[in-house]
């Protein structure tokens, strides 16, 4: 049985080999004319062209470096005015948690005046929901929700007066401007309906808050709906901002019940029991449960619609059903039709009210900037009122903290490693050189781009610091090799430069190509993988361009100033080369 079994599975084996040989071969041949027009038309003119490109870089480099060394003030100036750029570059930088993914799809969340029944807000959206259908352009999918649902409910001021529109776009190449064009295009229709408020709400990654959200604290709440709309008011004529809202607006009406106890008491009657019965009437109560299979259906009781459709209706109950005189609920309450509050809202046991609203242009900071102006100079603030501008903008000052640590805590892992493998404290201080001038290049090429500073760009400037100290790395070490085999210093600047320049162009050429997809955008989510991609490719090509010239010059001061002349070699007596060299 065995032996069977071997015998089976050595003939299978066989046949797969075989099979996969020939597909091999088959394949060679059927590319074997592809590949040789490719390497002739393709890489044979792209080979020419790098090596002449080399071979020009070769022999122009040192003469590069001997400038350098005989200039060494024009370096050191060009070294600060990058520190000076780079400065300034960061401070015209916009701010923002994260860049706004375009996913395709987009919710307006509609209102009407509170108290509007279902069937008058399906009335009055209902053509709304026909112009878009009319006009289904970059349109896939639309999903139209009347009132809400009482077991999923997400706002406090939803309700029969609300509406929502789930939009869901075609799939198209420039995403972000479909969505722009198409969100301006419904706002307009919304902004034609009488009385409706709305907001656009699209999907959030990694984050749970709306990107503008200002609070106001007091105690008031009077004076806390009174401020609110004011400063909403204010915030709403801001071109950054878009769908301003406050959460402190007008309440859901009511019938509101005052109960006399002296009269309670005259007719002998308790105030919880009348008011349970008036709740169990207006409101009902379940009654029992009819079973249905495997489901249990709650039967509500009360009254029926036109015995409660009036105040006045309302006013006629018999607050004290079986008794000898009946007793009716106007002569014991006064009932009036009022207003219930939208809702109720503390932050760590102090009352406030929320404007929240969206980035319309610009960035989170530059919102942030204008909200503080316009709050500030333009609202006469109570004593006892005071705002706070929270939502993503808080979000990302408390995540400033942790980029910070995490990038000074990979620069000073970076200078340990160096330190410990050259076995100086100096050198690497002399390699280090290069992280400045690599952010140089990420803050002026994302000021160039438009590109804001975001979560995704730090973690870019955490890589790029971790990366560009290659380049200085081989280029010193090269020449500290150079010097222990009892080479002057100036020229083992020079050959090291001339040597390694290969190698550094290659690793930094290959690097920038390999990132180039990302940085260009492509596919879905794009948004939060371009940032970062952009601010390695321009930190790490700013950073090889400098450090081909500004390494040299440093090294040679540094050297110089242990004194060691130009003209004489590192290596000591009765020591080797490298350790000669760590000294």
């Amino acid at each position: 049985m065995w032996l069977l079994l071997g015998i089976v599975f050595e003939i299978l084996g066989r046949l797969l080999l075989s099979l996969f040989t020939g597909t091999l071969w088959l394949l060679t041949r059927l590319f074997k004319p592809l590949w040789f027009l490719v390497s002739k038309l393709v890489l044979g003119p792209l080979v020419k062209v790098s090596v002449s490109v080399f071979a020009g870089l070769n022999r122009l480099y040192p003469k590069v470096i001997n400038w350098a060394l005989n200039h060494p003030a024009a370096v050191l100036i060009g070294v600060l005015l990058c520190g000076w750029l780079t400065w300034e570059a960061g401070r015209r930088l916009n701010t923002e948690l994260l860049p706004e993914v375009h996913q395709g799809e987009f919710t307006f969340e509609v209102g009407l005046p509170v108290g509007t029944p279902i069937e008058k807000t399906s009335a009055v959206f209902d053509s709304v929901e026909k112009a878009i259908l009319a006009n289904r352009q970059d349109i896939r999918t639309l999903l139209v929700t009347f009132g809400f649902d009482a077991t999923n409910i997400r706002r406090s001021d939803e309700g029969e007066h609300s509406a929502r529109f789930k939009v869901v776009l075609a799939p198209n190449r420039n995403q972000a401007a479909t969505e722009e064009r198409v969100v301006r295009r419904l706002r307009n229709l919304f902004a034609n309906v009488p009385d409706a408020e709305f907001r656009v709400v699209r999907p959030v990654l990694f984050s749970s808050k709306t990107p503008i959200v200002v609070e106001i604290q007091g105690d008031d709440l009077g004076k806390l709906k009174t401020i609110a709309k004011q400063a909403a008011d204010r915030l709403a004529g801001l071109p950054e901002l878009a769908d301003v809202e406050a959460s402190l607006r007008s309440g859901a009406p009511e019938i509101q019940v005052t109960y006399h106890r002296d009269k309670l008491a005259t007719y002998d009657l308790n105030i919880g029991t009348v008011a349970r019965q008036v709740r169990d009437m207006v409101k009902g109560y379940e009654a029992t449960r009819f079973n249905l299979k495997d489901r249990r259906i709650p039967v509500v009781a009360r009254l029926d619609e036109p015995a409660r459709a009036h105040v006045e209706d309302i006013g006629q109950l018999i607050v004290n059903p079986g008794g000898a005189q009946p007793i009716l609920l106007s002569s014991v309450a006064d009932l009036k039709i009022g207003e219930g509050p939208s809702e109720v809202r503390r932050v760590s046991g102090q009352r406030v009210a929320l404007i929240q609203a969206n980035i319309s242009s610009g960035s989170l900071g530059g919102a942030v900037k204008q909200i503080q102006t316009v709050l500030g100079e333009q609202i006469k603030w109570p004593a006892d009122m005071t705002f706070a501008i929270t939502g993503q903008n808080e979000e990302w000052e408390r995540s400033q903290g942790s980029l910070y640590l995490a990038l000074g805590l990979s620069l000073f892992l970076v200078y340990v490693i160096m330190a410990a493998q050259f076995e100086s404290l100096l050198q690497p201080l002399i390699i280090m050189i290069t992280i400045p001038l690599a952010f140089f290049g990420s803050a002026v090429g994302l000021l160039a781009l438009g590109t804001n500073v975001s979560i995704v760009v730090f973690l870019g400037l955490i890589v790029l610091a971790g990366i560009v100290v290659n380049n200085a790395i081989v280029l010193v070490d090269y020449a500290n090799t150079l010097c222990g085999r009892g080479i002057a210093l100036r020229e083992a600047i020079v050959l090291a430069g001339a040597v390694r320049l290969r190698p550094i162009l290659m690793t930094t050429a290959t690097t920038v190509l390999g990132l180039l997809p990302m940085a260009l955008g492509l596919g879905d989510g794009a948004e939060i993988r371009t940032p970062m991609a952009l601010t390695v490719i321009f930190g790490l090509t700013s950073s090889t361009v400098l450090t081909l010239i500004v390494i040299p010059v440093i090294y040679h001061i540094a050297m110089k100033w242990r004194g060691v002349p130009a003209d004489q070699t590192l290596s000591t007596p009765g020591l080797s080369s490298d350790a000669s060299i760590a000294k």
